[in-house]
């Protein structure tokens, strides 16, 4: 629609001051919670059977009846009128059409609503009579999460159940938004526009958190719905389903272990097709001096500026490309960016003026331009360098932080942003989700071909890496005078104590030489940790 990609296209600019900001502070630890419900989980790892799905259906039209016509009837509401947005996001007549597709013109007869649905429908009555700015907390929370990983839930929905040519899965598709995440930048600066009291802010805030527990209460209801038609005969077999030992009862028995890959899937495919570069890389030289605790401040300093300049790279690309159906299912910035993190410690090293002192090596300047490449050509090849280096960082990443701050002596988390991830409450669930998201992209053979090449490239491109920078090493500890003299770190003050004959080699030289050989390293225990 022209005026719906023209509102599409304003300037947004947020602040942590932001309501769109607040809300996602306020429901950081719900948001979590929500996720990692079982029902979400099993969702997230392909395993939704039809009955499940068709469940879900019943207490979304019932939650959206209500959320829809309680906005309709305060659209011209100062809080509601500016992210009032029918003809872009309702979702009630697609819902309608998936039902009917399941069910048939009579399926109003069918519908089942859970006492935990009622009560979010309930909520939403009362609110559109009492606190119709209220109302904003749960458009933000449902609209925008439909916009967000409910795009990728789409995806899993109709590989898991085979669902063909969109029919039954209108829930997932917005015709209305050319762009989700310009329309979603557009929906958070018109609600950050919103005036409202500091009393009405700090019930808006409450009533986000209660939506999200809302929806905490409908997922758990409907899984135990589920549990209990589990027994009923031939429910899967007759939807078609094949069970694959993934019945419910089992995931609820081992939530945490109950994770069904199989040799097709792509994270899997990564894993054999880089098994014997991964295994090169972990014996490296380098890498092994670094896991025996051999790291100096100098070191890490130099190591944060090639991590600063590849993660820059690879988070820009990322971030231009977050849409693309590659991408998208396993772009997580809130859970996983590192930029941030490593100006953090840059700042804290060498103050605000950190950027002055940036040193690219050759290898890492490599790396950075392959990334480069990837993001304009070949977006989806991006995927094989994100799991690489973020499941290494949320793996052997971990070890790698905890060395280095008994190493250099850091306290209180100072200088060790980067190995931090306050978004990610449990790295192996994340892992889990991570994987299961890769392998629901959908590629065709020669694109999954070249992502299990490039895959095989990005242990290559660190290995070289260790290679040119163990010839460095090689070459002066090839002179005893020099590695003799040179030998002593002033660690604490974060220099390098030289005295080398200026005819051997430059002091500046030298410090980028003993600097960068063992420090980046370290870049392997991130990357091959996984």
């Amino acid at each position: 629609m022209d005026s719906g990609d023209k509102r599409q296209t304003e300037t947004v600019q947020s602040t942590e001051s932001d309501l769109s900001e607040q809300i996602k502070t306020a429901t950081k630890e719900s948001h979590v919670r929500a996720e990692n419900t079982q029902l979400m989980q099993s969702f997230q790892k392909g395993q939704i059977t039809l009955p499940q799905y068709k469940l879900l259906l019943f207490s979304l039209y019932e939650i959206y009846n209500a959320l829809e016509e309680e906005l309709d009837r305060n659209a011209s509401h100062p809080s509601v009128a500016p992210i009032y947005f029918p003809q872009e996001l309702a979702r009630l007549e697609s819902l309608k059409k998936d039902l009917a597709h399941f069910y048939g013109q009579n399926w109003r007869e069918r519908v089942i609503v859970p006492a935990a649905t009622q009560r979010y429908s309930q909520r939403l009555r009362q609110l559109g009579k009492e606190n119709p700015e209220y109302l904003v907390a749960h458009a933000y929370t449902r609209y925008l999460g439909d916009l967000s990983g409910g795009q990728v839930l789409g995806r899993i929905t109709q590989k898991s159940l085979g669902l063909m040519n969109g029919e039954g899965l209108s829930f997932f598709s917005f015709p209305g938004v050319s762009s989700p995440n310009r329309f979603k930048q557009l929906y958070r600066s018109r609600m950050n526009s919103i005036e409202l009291t500091e009393e009405e802010r700090k019930g808006l805030l409450e009533e986000a958190v209660r939506a999200f527990q809302l929806n905490i209460e409908v997922f758990d209801d409907l899984l135990k719905m589920q549990i209990a038609a589990e027994p009923e005969a031939g429910v899967r077999q007759r939807h078609g389903v094949q069970n694959n030992n993934m019945a419910l009862e089992t995931d609820k028995n081992h939530p945490k272990e109950d994770v069904q890959i199989s040799g097709s899937d792509l994270s899997e495919q990564i894993k054999a097709a880089t098994k014997e570069n991964h295994v090169r890389a972990e014996n490296t030289e380098l890498m092994l001096s670094f896991q025996r605790g051999q790291i100096t401040l100098p070191q890490y300093k130099l190591l944060l500026f090639s991590l600063y300049e590849i993660y820059n790279t690879l988070e820009e690309e990322l971030d231009r490309n977050a849409s693309h159906p590659s991408v998208a299912p396993i772009y997580f910035p809130q859970e996983l960016a590192r930029l941030e993190s490593l100006k953090k410690d840059l700042a804290h090293f060498y103050g605000q003026n950190w950027r002055e002192r940036v040193i690219v090596p050759a290898a890492t300047q490599r790396y950075s331009q392959r990334l480069r490449q990837l993001g304009k050509e070949n977006p989806e090849y991006l995927v094989a360098h994100a799991y690489t280096r973020y499941l290494g960082d949320l793996s052997g990443g971990q070890v790698l932080g905890r060395i280095t701050q008994k190493s250099l002596g850091l306290m209180n988390g100072e200088g060790l942003s980067f190995f931090s991830f306050p978004g990610v409450s449990s790295p192996n669930r994340f892992k889990q989700l991570y994987r299961s998201r890769m392998n629901s992209i959908e590629l065709t053979e020669e694109e999954r071909k070249g992502l299990l090449e490039e895959a095989v490239r990005a242990f290559q491109l660190n290995i070289e890496v260790f290679d040119d920078l163990q010839k460095i090493l090689s070459f002066t500890e090839s002179r005893p005078d020099v590695h003799h003299k040179h030998s002593t770190l002033n660690t604490s003050g974060g220099n390098l104590r030289t005295q080398a004959p200026s005819s051997l080699v430059p002091s500046s030289l030298l410090r980028l030489i003993l600097g960068i050989c063992v420090a980046l390293a370290t870049v392997g225990l991130g990357i091959y940790g996984f």
